[in-house]
């Protein structure tokens, strides 16, 4: 008898101190410096090891589009399917090089997560910030990894804008030389 594996789902995301994923205008241009600041043993500070962990990436339209903007050779996620979530999907805009591995799709969070299973992903990454608040409020998240960004940027997009009280078990905290420091928790379901 083949056990059944629950697809598990995750967040992988930066934010400055006061809870922005990006400034007003939706730039994360303000991760730059971070990234380039990253010492040789900082590495990607495990980006590649979770995306090598990962089979599944589902992320809301302007997450999408925002890293289509940053040119093909900037594409991190490799050949790996991506679902755009997008209330309607008609008009989500796919490059023809992403067209093999990238589709847009509209349905629930509990909904999409039962896609993946039933087409046999183990493990999503969610990503983007309406996308990963409404994941979150449907239970639908096992895992956060938040990378906190020493700024204040006063404004922007929020990261947790609209969602309910959640508790978190503390796995790990890992602070870079670049002054970002990364925390790992568990959603308590």
């Amino acid at each position: 008898m083949m056990e059944h594996v629950k697809t598990k789902a995750s967040v992988y995301i930066a934010t400055t101190v006061d809870g922005y994923i990006a400034d007003k205008d939706g730039s994360v241009e303000f991760l730059n410096q971070y990234q380039s600041s990253a010492s040789e043993v900082d590495g990607d500070m495990g980006f590649t090891d979770f995306l090598n962990s990962i089979d599944l990436l589902i992320m809301g339209r302007k997450t999408f589009d925002q890293v289509i903007s940053f040119g093909d050779d900037l594409w991190p996620y490799g050949d790996r399917q991506v679902w755009i979530w997008s209330r309607n999907p008609s008009v989500v805009k796919i490059p023809q090089i992403r067209s093999s591995n990238a589709v847009a799709v509209s349905a629930a969070p509990n909904e999409l997560m039962r896609m993946a299973q039933q087409k046999g992903y183990r493990h999503v990454y969610v990503d983007g910030g309406t996308t990963i608040q409404q994941f979150l409020q449907q239970d639908c998240i096992d895992d956060l990894v938040l990378t906190r960004v020493p700024l204040l940027l006063g404004e922007g997009i929020p990261l947790f804008l609209k969602t309910a009280r959640l508790s978190l078990e503390h796995v790990s905290t890992k602070s870079y030389s670049n002054g970002l420091v990364q925390s790992h928790y568990l959603v308590k379901h």
